[in-house]
């Protein structure tokens, strides 16, 4: 029997009709409560589902680009941080450069102290180079931007390395391609500054001071000359002349020559025969050119300066024979002849302690057996000096003996002469500017040096090792060499940072990436020149670092902006997706009070409609009592 075949009456069926529809809408509410939608699918309705659905996946849109956004900001942040870095490293530089102001002077110790700054300054350089590249972040480094890089060939390189004297040849700080003509000239003359003479003159007692000569090819360098003093009034005096570790002494005014007369037979007159008188004369100790020795006989004196060839040998007791012959002679040839062969000179003996010739009277009758004699001797009055080193540099001078009384110890001390010569290195580039470094300059003003030169244009700095003992052959054939720098890599912006405002990316920035290391197309900090030597290589330093200091300033202000701009929009697209997702929840969500209180309705009507269906069922229910 189906259910088709039983009939109810229509209050009944009324009444369940009523109470099944009453039943759905107590479920559509209980699943509204239960998951606060009133709309939960495109059936419960379509137009309120669809525009719900695309206000959330437009503020889902939102929260990933909110997301990146946050990235954004954390990669300028961390660019900031490096140019904060950076901006320390420069003003350390910068007091390193007041520092190297403060100790121009020429003095071995000052040149020194610039030396040591100048390698300080380039570690900072290097430093800050690594800080820029240890500031990115996901892969973005807004300190490495650009990405242009120019640099000499290697051919070229080589053609200056060629020349004879010169190697390490480089371009540093390039700011754009140029050719560089290298060369080197000059005669290799070798003088002296002025200035240092006439203070070595002054303060060690010397005098005619030269510094002379021609460059070795071979063995040249550019030292300075030092003359150093040592001694006291009426003691020696030692003079020790070094250049370059090479050094030579001489000794002077040592009081140590001597001339002594003595008599081994005294005259006796006999009346008709007698006793000849027999003396002699030796000299002894350390003879020196200029030493002079004086013999006297009867009152008659013959006096002897010893001569550069007398002294010529460095044995003493050969310095010794050549004065005795010399001094032997003037006796015998003003005494000898004197009267009828009155005296006969003859050589003595010669020793270790000195070297001697006798005086004989040939008279042996009456006065003429006895004569006086006497020997005197004296410290040359100057001293001539003249050496030459090895480097073809010559110096000579004379040490006056009066002068050097009269100063005491106060001449003893080392006197530094600055030495020039004639050797020039110079670069030219293609607009016709050259610029040259020569050996003649003063020190402080492009003086020439061993080792590493820089000279400096506005498209960038050319290097080269000079080496002073074979440079002097490039000059003197007076060759040449191109230097030439050219773009290596091209521009690019792969560390530029794109952020996106929107989803269809019709709003965005581009924070563009700078470049903050110390190269040519950046920051434009060079390594510290000729070890600032030169007043004028501390300004370039110094030069560099104020532009850096505004491109920093420049760099961190550029990142500021944007940085400040994209939070901007971190903070309105935050908020804008909050006004989305409300906005969808005001299209969906149910109202939870409404929805409860329907409920409490339908349940209601529930019961009063099953006692309604309960009424309706009582007339067939009546039909049971009648059994």
């Amino acid at each position: 029997m189906s259910a088709s075949d039983v009939s109810l009456t229509a209050g009944m069926r009324n009444n369940l009709l009523l109470l099944q529809k009453t039943n759905k809408q107590v479920e559509g509410i209980q699943s509204r409560l239960a998951t606060g939608n009133k709309v939960n699918s495109a059936l419960d309705g379509p137009t309120s589902f669809f525009a719900a659905k695309g206000l959330n996946t437009r503020g889902s849109d939102l929260s990933s680009l909110k997301e990146a956004m946050g990235q954004a900001i954390s990669t300028i942040q961390a660019g900031d941080k490096g140019i904060t870095a950076i901006e320390d490293l420069v003003q350390q530089a910068k007091g390193l450069t007041t520092t190297a102001y403060s100790n121009l002077g020429n003095d071995a110790s000052s040149i020194a102290t610039r030396k040591s700054l100048a390698e300080q300054f380039n570690r900072i350089k290097e430093q800050i180079d690594k800080i820029a590249g240890d500031s990115g972040y996901q892969g973005k480094n807004l300190l490495a931007g650009n990405g242009l890089t120019l640099d000499s060939t290697s051919e070229s390189r080589a053609d200056v390395n060629g020349l004879v004297g010169l190697s390490n040849s480089r371009v540093t700080n390039v700011v754009s391609a140029d050719t560089y003509s290298v060369k080197v000239s000059g005669s290799g003359a070798i003088s002296a500054d002025l200035e240092g003479i006439a203070k070595a003159e002054d303060s060690r007692g010397i005098a005619s001071l030269k510094v002379s000569g021609t460059l070795s090819s071979t063995a040249g360098n550019f030292a300075d000359i030092s003359i150093e003093l040592r001694g006291n009034s009426g003691r020696e005096r030692t003079a020790i002349v070094t250049e370059n570790g090479e050094s030579r002494t001489f000794k002077f005014f040592d009081n140590t020559q001597s001339a002594v007369a003595s008599t081994s037979t005294a005259g006796v007159n006999n009346g008709s025969s007698g006793v000849a008188q027999v003396s002699s004369i030796k000299i002894g100790g350390s003879i020196e050119e200029g030493d002079s020795f004086t013999a006297t006989v009867n009152g008659q004196s013959f006096v002897y300066k010893a001569t550069a060839a007398d002294v010529s040998s460095a044995d003493p007791a050969n310095r010794r024979d050549a004065v005795r012959t010399n001094l032997q002679a003037l006796v015998e040839a003003g005494v000898g002849a004197t009267g009828s062969n009155r005296f006969t000179i003859a050589d003595g003996t010669s020793d270790s302690e000195g070297s001697s010739f006798t005086i004989t009277s040939n008279q042996t009758t009456g006065t003429g057996t006895s004569f006086s004699i006497g020997a005197t001797t004296s410290n040359a009055a100057t001293k001539s000096i003249s050496l030459t080193f090895s480097s073809g540099t010559s110096v000579s001078f004379t040490v006056d003996r009066t002068q050097l009384e009269s100063l005491g110890t106060s001449a003893n001390g080392v006197s530094t002469i600055e030495k020039n010569v004639d050797i020039t290195l110079s670069a030219t580039n293609l607009n016709g500017v050259t610029v040259e470094r020569s050996g003649n300059n003063a020190r402080g003003n492009a003086k020439l040096a061993d080792g590493e030169n820089s000279l400096t244009f506005d498209s960038g700095t050319v290097r080269v090792t000079v080496d002073s003992k074979t440079v002097k052959q490039t000059a003197s054939t007076n060759e040449s060499a191109n230097m030439t720098t050219v773009q290596r890599t091209d521009a690019n912006t792969e560390n530029d940072l794109a952020v996106q405002f929107n989803a269809d990316n019709t709003s965005n920035i581009q924070v563009v990436s700078r470049n903050v290391t110390t190269d040519g197309q950046g920051l434009r900090i060079d390594y510290a020149q000729n070890n600032f030597l030169d007043r004028a290589d501390i300004d370039k330093a110094v030069a560099s670092l104020d532009f850096a200091t505004s491109s920093l300033r420049g760099a961190s202000q550029a990142l500021s902006t944007n940085l400040n701009v994209i939070q901007t929009r971190e903070s309105f697209t935050s908020e804008f997706s909050n006004v989305l997702v409300e906005g969808a929840n005001k299209l969906v969500q149910a109202d939870q009070n409404e929805e409860g209180a329907n409920l409490l309705l339908l349940q209601t009507r529930q019961q009063l409609g099953t006692i309604s269906l309960s009424l309706a069922n009582q007339a067939q229910q009546s039909i049971l009592r009648l059994f």
